[in-house]
């Protein structure tokens, strides 16, 4: 180990959680250290592992029985002899709840999209469902969308070609963020099955290409972040089938963003 790198740095390497400089300065001992640049590379491996692994099951609503549990009891009688348990387990609830809440914070400070995600799986099912007007601007606009979507973020929009995997482009819009606009690309299939591709700007200090996985009400959701922007890619279908889709969107999009500009 590095006299000035330590398992800390590695860590938090991994988990995009370095400042600017502190990550300068250890992927500048990964550079010169090809020992410990294998040893971070497995510890961001395990770590995008973890948590594709256990990131849905955080996700998930605190359960009904620990809720339950904080339930006064049906009679008045037995609320002398139960009261120290009750509040025993009221505190254990708001416990509880003010964690699993804070958890979400603390990711979304630290540039771990996880309300980016639910709230991608929501504007989905929002907008998949309109059948008259789901997108503001149609896909025989495909070029004015692009400039316009372009304009708005503040970055180079790019509208993958997906009918390789049997989705074709719907169109687009904006949709209002908690801090930021973001823009939606929405795509169909000969099934009538929706896809939406939606991005925000992001912290450009954090830097994270790993693909995780939700599921959010029924909606499956693949999201990543690469340089400045949060991605997801959002729909009902499998795990297997949206990962597939998910690759080739994110391949297309690092193929335009290494052509030179006009």
């Amino acid at each position: 180990m590095s006299a000035t790198i330590n398992d800390d740095d590695l860590s938090a390497w991994a988990d995009g959680q370095l400042s600017p400089e502190r990550r300068a300065a250890v992927e500048a001992a990964l550079a010169a250290d090809a020992g410990l640049a294998e040893k971070a590379r497995a510890q961001r491996a395990q770590s995008a592992a973890l948590r594709e692994a256990l990131d849905p099951w955080l996700a998930e609503p605190i359960p009904t029985r620990l809720l339950a549990a904080a339930a006064p009891p049906p009679l008045p009688s037995a609320w002398v002899a139960w009261r120290p348990f009750l509040a025993a387990a009221a505190t254990l609830a708001l416990g509880l709840a003010i964690g699993w809440y804070g958890r979400d914070l603390t990711l979304e400070r630290s540039g771990t999209p996880t309300t980016f995600a639910r709230a991608a799986a929501v504007t989905h099912v929002l907008y998949a469902a309109d059948q008259r007007r789901p997108v503001e601007v149609w896909a025989n606009e495909e070029k004015g969308l692009v400039t316009w979507l372009t304009r708005r973020m503040g970055v180079q929009a790019h509208a993958p070609d997906l009918n390789s995997v049997g989705f074709a482009l719907i169109g687009g819009r904006l949709v209002a963020g908690h801090e930021r606009p973001t823009a939606l690309l929405m795509y169909e299939n000969a099934e009538k099955q929706r896809l939406t591709l939606q991005w925000r700007r992001n912290d450009p200090s954090v830097e994270e290409t790993a693909f995780r996985y939700a599921v959010e009400s029924g909606v499956g959701v693949f999201y990543w972040i690469d340089h400045d922007c949060s991605y997801a890619l959002s729909g009902r279908v499998d795990k297997a089938q949206l990962l597939a889709i998910a690759r080739v969107v994110y391949g297309q999009l690092a193929a335009a963003e290494a052509q030179p500009q006009k």
